[in-house]
Parts: C-alpha cells; sequence; structure tokens
C-alpha cells in the first residue's frame, strides 16, 4: 500500500494532475455556489439575460484565443528542456498575437454593441451592459494564453494557489455586487474576477520566464510561421464552439424566450462542474501526451490511463448531483422550480460522453492531427443546432429541453466517431 502510494507520488502526470485538480475544487465550488446565489437574487428571466451577456463574451473571447493556449502548452512542453530560447520566444509570441486579437475583437464588441443588442439579443437595454464588460475579452484571453505557457513548465502547483484565490474573490464579488447592484453588479464581478486572474498569472510567468534574458536570437519569422501553422485549426475548432453556442442560445431567444436561456445556463453550469475535471486535466494530457509520441506504448497507455480517470471522475459526480437535483433545484427559487430538474438531469448525464470525447480531442491535437478534428466538430455541431431547430420547430420539446436533448443524442454520436478515426491515425502515425 505504502510502495504503491510512493509511486503515485513519484509519477509527474499523476502529480500534475493532482495540483491541476486541487486548486480548481475550491475555485470551482464558490464560482457555483455565487452563481446560485446570483441567479437567486436575479431571477430566472435577468438571469437569463445575464447568461446571454456572458455567453455573447465567452464565445468572442473563445474565438480571440486563436488556440495560442493549446499551442504554447504543446511548444514548450516538447522544447523545454533541449531550447530554452525557443521556448522563451514562443512565450512572448503567444502573449503578443493574443493581446493583439483579443483587443480588436473587444473593440469590436463595444463599437457594436448597440447592433448586437438591437438586431442579434432584440434587447436593447443591454447595449450598455455589453460595452460594460467587452475588454473582458481581452483579459480572459491574456488568461488563456498565460494558462497554456504555465502548463508547458508544469506549473501546475503555482496555477493550483492562483486559481483557489481567483475563486475567493468570485463568490465574495459576485454575491455582494449582486445584491447591491443587480446585473450591473454581476457583470462588474466577472470583469473584476478576470482582471485579477491576470494579474497572478502574469506574476508566475514572469517566474518562469525572466523578463531580462536575451531570447532575439530565436528567428521570428520562421517560429511565427509553426505557430500559426498549429493554432490556425485550433483557432478555428473554438471558433465553430463559440458559433454554435452563440447560435443555439439565439434559437432559445428566437423560438422562445429569455426564460429558457436562463434554464439553460443554470443546467450548464452544473454541467460545467461535472467537466470542471476533464477541462482542467486538458494541458496536462496536451503536456504528457506530446512528450510521449516517440514511445507509442506510453503513448496509448496513458491515453488509457486518462479515459479512465475522466470516465470516473465525471460518474461520480454525475450520480452525486442527480440524486440531489430536487435539493439544488430548490435553491434557485420559484421561477425554476417546474422545468429545471430534467434538463439540468440530461445536461449533466451528457458531460459524460463530452469528457471522453475532450480526451480524444487533446490525443488528436498531441498528433498535430487539428485538421482532422475541425471536420469532425463541424459536422457534431451542424447536427446539434439543426436538430434542436427542427425539434422546437415541430414541437417534440420546447426550449432547453430540446437543446439538452439534443447535445445528448449528438455527443453519443461524436464520441463513438472519435474513436474510430484516432484507431486509424494512430495506427498509420505510431506503429
Amino acid at each position: 500500500m505504502l510502495s504503491t502510494f510512493k509511486k503515485l507520488k513519484q509519477n509527474q502526470f499523476v502529480n500534475d494532475s493532482f495540483w491541476a485538480l486541487f486548486g480548481n475544487v475550491i475555485a470551482k465550488g464558490m464560482t457555483l455556489l455565487g452563481a446560485i446565489i446570483v441567479a437567486r437574487f436575479l431571477g430566472k428571466e435577468m438571469y437569463g439575460e445575464y447568461g446571454t451577456i456572458k455567453s455573447t463574451l465567452m464565445n468572442v473571447a473563445i474565438f480571440s484565443t486563436f488556440g495560442l493556449g493549446y499551442t504554447a502548452t504543446k511548444f514548450i512542453a516538447e522544447n523545454r528542456d533541449e531550447k530554452p530560447l525557443l521556448i522563451k520566444k514562443i512565450a512572448a509570441l503567444t502573449m503578443r498575437i493574443s493581446a493583439l486579437v483579443s483587443m480588436v475583437m473587444a473593440l469590436l464588441l463595444f463599437f457594436f454593441a448597440s447592433y448586437v443588442a438591437n438586431t442579434v439579443l432584440e434587447a436593447p437595454h443591454l447595449n450598455t451592459p455589453l460595452r460594460l464588460v467587452a475588454f473582458w475579452i481581452v483579459f480572459n484571453a491574456l488568461t488563456a494564453a498565460q494558462i497554456g505557457i504555465l502548463s508547458g513548465f508544469n506549473a501546475f502547483k503555482a496555477m493550483a494557489k492562483i486559481n483557489t484565490i481567483v475563486g475567493v474573490i468570485a463568490f465574495v464579488s459576485s454575491v455582494v455586487l449582486t445584491y447591491y447592484y443587480s446585473l450591473t453588479g454581476a457583470l462588474v464581478a466577472l470583469l473584476l474576477t478576470q482582471v485579477v486572474n491576470w494579474f497572478l498569472n502574469y506574476l508566475e510567468v514572469l517566474k518562469n520566464i525572466p523578463i531580462q534574458d536575451n531570447i532575439t536570437t530565436v528567428d521570428n519569422k520562421n517560429l511565427v510561421k509553426k505557430i500559426i501553422n498549429f493554432s490556425t485549426p485550433v483557432a478555428l475548432q473554438e471558433g465553430l464552439y463559440a458559433l454554435t453556442s452563440w447560435l443555439i442560445i439565439l434559437i432559445l431567444i428566437k423560438l422562445e424566450n429569455y426564460g429558457e436561456v436562463g434554464l439553460y445556463s443554470a443546467a450548464i453550469q452544473w454541467s460545467a462542474i461535472i467537466l470542471f475535471v476533464p477541462g482542467i486535466m486538458r494541458n496536462v494530457i496536451l503536456s504528457h501526451l506530446s512528450n510521449n509520441l516517440s514511445n507509442p506504448e506510453g503513448h496509448s497507455k496513458l491515453l488509457k490511463t486518462t479515459l479512465l480517470i475522466n470516465l470516473g471522475a465525471t460518474v461520480i459526480p454525475f450520480l452525486i448531483i442527480f440524486i440531489l437535483k430536487d435539493w439544488i433545484v430548490s435553491f434557485y427559487g420559484t421561477s425554476f422550480q417546474d422545468d429545471l430538474g430534467l434538463v439540468l438531469s440530461i445536461a449533466i448525464f451528457t458531460s459524460i460522453f463530452v469528457s471522453l470525447s475532450n480526451v480524444y480531442a487533446q490525443a488528436f491535437m498531441s498528433l498535430n492531427k487539428n485538421w482532422y478534428m475541425l471536420g469532425l466538430r463541424f459536422l457534431r455541431d451542424f447536427v446539434t443546432i439543426t436538430s434542436t431547430y427542427l425539434l422546437i420547430t415541430n414541437n417534440v420539446y420546447h426550449g432547453a429541453l430540446a437543446l439538452v436533448v439534443s447535445n445528448l443524442l449528438t455527443q453519443i454520436c461524436f464520441l463513438f466517431l472519435l474513436i474510430f478515426v484516432y484507431k486509424k491515425i494512430k495506427n498509420a502515425i505510431l506503429n
């Protein structure tokens, strides 16, 4: 028993996974608790507006990162021991490109907020709130790049400490500011938390990459080309995800109402809690898979181990949340009582299949098969959007329920498709 524990403690993958998870347990827990209280303060309709604004920001921010977080993780993990000058330049270019792209996206949202609010969301009163938090996009993109850089250095213990601090700040600020300033307060808390997260990550990046070191000897043009070639399909995948998330919210708004958006937002928060383990593990998985490309047996063993970890890490919280769902729903207030239970149950069950798919997504990335993944995700998202629209317009299901049912069926098919394609690719490359 003691020898097994010692082996696990000395295993770098297990050690990195532990620290990646540790800080996020507290951070996610505090964020979820704060979100429940915010939903109770705002009510279903206003919380739906908050969810729509947050979804808009996150979707734009996902595209603005240009896949550079994962790119930094892979390149730094592969070169950190042999080419220190190269990884320093990778980090510098990653931050510069992230800042440039995200600033452009933030400015576009700021100046076109009126059009988005009036024409797209059909909610003119959301014009000012959208402008208020538009520059959240910049800090979110920079934070994503920083996480990619730190993951490449395996600085998971340091990130655990940062995530704990950020989780506490997110809870306190969201509860206090929402109580006093309603929707505006909730949005200010969102922006404040992101700025703090960026600043703490910035300090940690400086510790790993001393700014006084000379990194000008690396060929910028060639390196930028490599980064862009790898990150472009990743960016398109993230853009596709952003567009899909945006479209399904619009479907709910156009065909139903903001109340359905509120139901979906509440359910997805619990799905996100279940997925936080796979989500945090993504950079750990990519870092270690990238280091095992020359070892096919180790690569396959690591993939199987990760799949088992993700399965256990999602099934257990799914069962707990499912058993306690009635008690959970009661905390959201009377406006959520009638419909949230079923929507929540389906959303959290879907998370199991999503978590397993995410493991294969990182495996595809480690093999430099990002274009394959883009095509498969396009097919998945097209089916999700189309089936949701058809379910609602044909009165099979309504609103948020139609969306989660569609997503469940699509994610199951997507997982089996990934397994089939990955086996074909792996046999051709690693064997």
